[in-house]
């Protein structure tokens, strides 16, 4: 089996309309396709597929407790241009666009599945983005711009939690409250 590392974001189930919004907003467009998730207070179209499928609506009901994923994407997001990601796009012919802020790097496949984190933490989400390939995997470990993209995620949304889960690595706190912890990692002594 290959690795599967992945960045749990946590937040309130109240702030989950506004997260899925941002994350819409570094999504690259899936060719043809788009997934609609219908929230008590409107839908959110996302530029993605659901399980690899396209044009599906599906239902997401913040305050479900019964323990499954309540939501599944399958997405593409552009990250700001750092040494790891111009490394690794390079080597796969991965879209790369000027944002007029600088260069962004294309990652995907990234599946997103939303979790209730209640027990964990009372009225909150884990929304878990992982790799879909070692080699993403990998990147997701080394790339500082891909850390901080998901420290400022936890941050905007008030989320107290950011985790990155290496498997049988353990997890690192990338945030924590108000607290950023990337910096306290020996990124380059971890042997991914």
């Amino acid at each position: 089996m290959g690795l599967d590392y992945s960045y749990e974001v946590y937040v309130h189930r109240d702030s989950a309309r506004a997260l899925l919004e941002a994350v819409k907003a570094s999504c690259n467009p899936y060719p043809g396709g788009k997934t609609t998730v219908e929230f008590p207070d409107g839908p959110v179209v996302m530029p993605c597929t659901s399980r690899f499928a396209s044009d599906t609506t599906l239902r997401f009901d913040p305050t479900a407790t019964d323990g499954g994923s309540l939501l599944q994407l399958d997405l593409s997001l552009s990250f700001p241009a750092d040494t790891e990601l111009l490394k690794w796009v390079g080597e796969r012919g991965a879209p790369q666009t000027d944002s007029g802020n600088g260069l962004l790097c294309s990652v995907g496949y990234i599946y997103l599945s939303v979790f209730d984190a209640s027990k964990f933490l009372p009225d909150h989400l884990s929304f878990d983005f992982m790799a879909a390939t070692t080699d993403m995997s990998r990147l997701f470990a080394r790339s500082a711009s891909i850390r901080t993209w998901f420290a400022n995620l936890t941050f905007d949304h008030d989320g107290p939690l950011c985790l990155l889960d290496l498997e049988t690595k353990g997890r690192i706190t990338i945030t924590l409250g108000s607290i950023d912890r990337q910096l306290n990692v020996d990124w380059d002594g971890l042997y991914l």
